[in-house]
């Protein structure tokens, strides 16, 4: 299968850096990276939080215990290929090989994996069709940039290390796409936020308080945009993380409405049930209507400027949460989404992942929002939610997160290896 060991020349620099860390903190014995696993998990539970930790199958296979352990106190293991190598630049083929040998060690080790995250965060489309044919439910290798860090960050050398790193896991720019999964045929994609702990302490020198600063401002963008953070901390950072890490999760724990700390399994989960909600609507008489809604436990009914005959409590951006799944409503339009019967088909389906409930018909008027629109790319995302939310009409939507919360955050750490001989072999293939 994989006898030798490749990398992209674009990632030779990022592999050299990333064995110089490793060298530094490995021993030939897992007991420094037990003792930074103790101190990740001690800080998670400190709050109520656990995190998705992805391990290469190899490193599973040679220390079981520990990762028995792990899963023991809550954490989710997803897989992390079974070796530390890069998958995007090998064929479908062998990338399913490698997927399918991946899960089947997960699995002979009693642990249920259904995620999976590529070494480097590097994929290409036949890595993610390679995931879905291998079985998995959902993967997590789309990088999206927040720009949080103030220029004081940067030197002259540390701008230009900083600007290596985020041309090496090319990603979306927060500003122009959501931070939110995203359902390709039944995988769900989750993005990774950056700057992550690499880019902040490796490449600008920073500790806790610079990773404080910039974790802590994209959970108030993201809780402001009710969309996803993704931290990636490598859990052999640990000690210069350690406290800004606490401090965003405290922080996480303040905010109204809530933060729903996750899971990636639970957010995958989540994501797929609830995108696929059902809402029944009958004519009430006298204009109303009602409606009936059949979704995951926790699905959350969300209703601006209509009239309802439940319990309602304030929610956000002029919204109201419902407290009932079957209730009828008056408004002067139809608190809708009309999508014309040419409507793109990618553009339904959005609508539906973001909690929209929408109907196909011919009578625009009737509706508070009617879309004819029969093309639609990922840049044409966060316009139009934009263009929804910002007019005020009527409308009844489905809450993106469970149980009444804006957003969400999930705290993930790749495992690269748990020894030095684990690190060292992957150069044999092994």
């Amino acid at each position: 299968m994989y006898t030798s060991f490749s990398v992209h020349s674009k990632g030779l620099r990022h592999l050299i850096r990333r064995m110089w860390t490793i060298s530094r903190f490995y021993g030939l014995k897992p007991t420094r990276m037990e003792q930074a696993l103790e101190r990740f998990t001690t800080v998670l539970e400190t709050h109520g939080g656990r995190a998705t930790l992805p391990i290469p199958a190899v490193t599973l296979v040679r220390q079981p215990a520990i990762v028995r352990r792990l899963q023991a106190r809550g954490i989710e293991l997803a897989v992390h290929g079974w070796i530390h190598i890069p998958l995007d630049d090998r064929s479908a083929d062998e990338q399913y090989v490698h997927l399918c040998r991946a899960r089947d060690a997960f699995t002979a080790a009693g642990i249920r994996a259904i995620g999976f995250r590529a070494p480097y965060l590097h994929h290409d489309d036949n890595l993610r069709a390679a995931a879905e044919a291998a079985g998995f439910t959902y993967v997590s290798n789309q990088t999206i940039l927040w720009d949080v860090l103030e220029a004081e960050a940067f030197s002259s050398t540390t701008y230009a290390a900083y600007e290596r790193v985020v041309a090496f896991y090319m990603p979306w720019r927060a500003g122009e796409r959501l931070s939110l999964p995203q359902l390709y045929n039944q995988l769900v994609e989750i993005p990774v936020s950056l700057p992550d702990d690499e880019m902040l302490g490796d490449r600008l020198g920073g500790g806790n308080d610079l990773v404080e600063r910039a974790w802590r401002r994209i959970l108030l963008e993201t809780h402001r945009r009710g969309e996803l953070f993704t931290i990636q901390l490598h859990p052999e950072r640990i000690a210069g993380c350690a406290d800004g890490l606490s401090a965003v999760l405290a922080e996480a724990r303040t905010l109204t409405p809530s933060v729903w700390l996750a899971r990636l399994d639970e957010i995958a989960t989540w994501w797929r049930a609830r995108a696929g909600a059902t809402v029944e609507i009958t004519d009430a008489g006298d204009g109303g209507l009602h409606l009936v809604v059949a979704g995951p436990s926790g699905t959350t009914v969300l209703a601006r400027a209509v009239e309802v005959d439940a319990p309602t409590v304030s929610w956000a951006d002029g919204y109201r949460q419902v407290e009932a799944t079957t209730f009828t409503l008056h408004a002067p339009l139809r608190p809708l989404i009309g999508l014309s019967p040419a409507t793109s088909p990618k553009l339904t389906s959005f609508l539906r992942q973001q909690g929209y409930i929408v109907e196909i018909g011919e009578q625009g008027h009737h509706y508070a929002y009617y879309l004819d629109q029969t093309n639609f790319t990922a840049e044409d995302q966060r316009p139009l939610l934009a263009q929804i939310e910002r007019t005020g009409r009527p409308l009844v939507r489905l809450g993106r997160w469970p149980d009444g919360a804006r957003s969400a955050l999930a705290i993930t750490g790749d495992i690269d290896a748990l020894t030095l001989w684990d690190y060292g072999l992957r150069f044999f293939g092994r």
